[in-house]
């Protein structure tokens, strides 16, 4: 047995269970081999591995939730490409779920909290949609995959409300259009259209994946496993406090600094960044918060040592909001810290000092009026020189 983390999707026809008490067996029988020659190819294409079927429903592996959703975006716009050519009766409906998080492989078979939230994710979902877990949506390219939020979830099994995320279908423009626009399926080189009475004549075989091929492949499938290792493993060693806040889940965000301030006090460097950090996101949110109190935090938190806080601060430097960028330059000045020199100097940088008005009218007017300038870079290069012309305190 060993552990890893992958992307389970499972896959559930509509009305099998259903179809199967009143048609033949050999009618049953036809129909999964029907259902495997148009969804194998497609998840052979996008390099996903099938552990097991059970009857109708597939349970497949993928080492990147992109390439899943794109996968499972395929599937469905496959199906109704079928579903388009073929009678009534041989219409294939499928409903797909998507979870990421460490799976237990045996043999061959595969278990772990993964496996069990993509069930009872796809219990939410109908036919022809693709639902997935939050896990997913954090580590997703949503450059390539269009996301609708479906909100928090009750799901029976679990003790807490989950997040819940679907991918997106396109507006059809004429009838017949692919569900999904072909964001997947047109990845798929090579695949021939799913004609009924050719199908099942039709050997299967393993397709390319869409990545490349050789060892320009291999590298690329290699790369996208790190990616999402990495990726998956910065969401999950966040502290709780961090989590909570940028699901917007406040509330839980707020026990947690709690529980925190009553471990390392409220000066603690962690304690005023994650403080900040909820103040910030409570404001954008209209849920109470301010922004000033966020960037008064921050700045401490960089006093106090904090690289995190720093880092915030830094990219805040960098807001096309023109009272982030004082803030901002306003926080790391009161820091009083050395550190803050270098993104002091890069909000300077990104506004240059204004050229001295010429003549009287020009001076009356910036006088009056001002120059249309934010200031964030004088407040920056005025704090540089403040901190640079400081003695450092002397270590006791």
């Amino acid at each position: 047995m060993r552990t890893e983390s992958r992307v389970v999707m499972l896959t559930d026809m509509k009305g099998f269970t259903a179809a199967t008490s009143r048609q033949t067996r050999e009618e049953n029988a036809r129909m999964l081999r029907l259902h495997d020659a148009l969804l194998s190819p497609v998840i052979a294409a996008f390099g996903g591995q099938r552990v097991k079927s059970i009857g109708d429903a597939y349970l497949v592996l993928f080492a990147a939730p992109t390439e899943a959703l794109l996968c499972a975006a395929a599937i469905q716009d496959r199906l109704a490409d079928h579903a388009h050519r073929a009678v009534e009766s041989e219409r294939i409906e499928v409903r797909i779920a998507l979870a990421l998080g460490d799976v237990r492989l045996d043999g061959g078979d595969v278990f772990g909290e993964a496996v069990n939230l993509a069930a009872r994710i796809e219990a939410e979902a109908e036919s022809g949609e693709v639902w997935f877990s939050e896990s997913v949506y954090w580590t997703l390219d949503r450059s390539r995959i269009p996301v609708e939020e479906m909100g928090w979830r009750a799901v029976p099994g679990l003790k807490e409300e989950v997040r819940l995320f679907r991918v997106a279908r396109a507006v059809a423009e004429e009838p017949g259009d692919p569900p999904y626009a072909g964001i997947g399926l047109d990845l798929v080189a090579g695949l021939p259209p799913p004609v009924p009475e050719k199908l099942l004549r039709a050997r299967v075989r393993r397709r390319p994946a869409p990545l490349g091929s050789g060892a320009l492949a291999r590298v690329a499938v290699l790369a996208l496993v790190l990616l999402v290792a990495g990726a998956a493993g910065w969401w999950f060693t966040l502290p709780p406090a961090e989590r909570w806040t940028r699901l917007g889940r406040f509330e839980a965000a707020r026990e947690e600094l709690d529980k925190l301030v009553a471990r390392h006090g409220a000066e603690d460097g962690e304690v005023l960044y994650l403080r900040g950090l909820l103040e910030l996101a409570r404001a954008d949110a209209g849920a109470g918060g301010t922004q000033r109190s966020a960037f008064r935090d921050w700045g401490r938190a960089v006093a106090a040592g904090n690289r995190a806080a720093l880092s915030a601060l830094a990219s805040q430097g960098r807001s096309a909001e023109c009272l982030r960028r004082r803030l901002a330059a306003r926080a790391l000045w009161e820091s009083r810290s050395r550190e803050a020199l270098g993104a002091l100097e890069e909000i300077a940088a990104a506004e240059p000092p204004a050229p001295a008005p010429v003549g009287p009218i020009e001076r009356l007017k910036r006088a009056v009026a001002g120059d249309g300038r934010c200031g964030a870079g004088d407040l920056a290069r005025e704090a540089a020189e403040a901190i640079a012309a400081a003695r450092p305190a002397r270590a006791r």
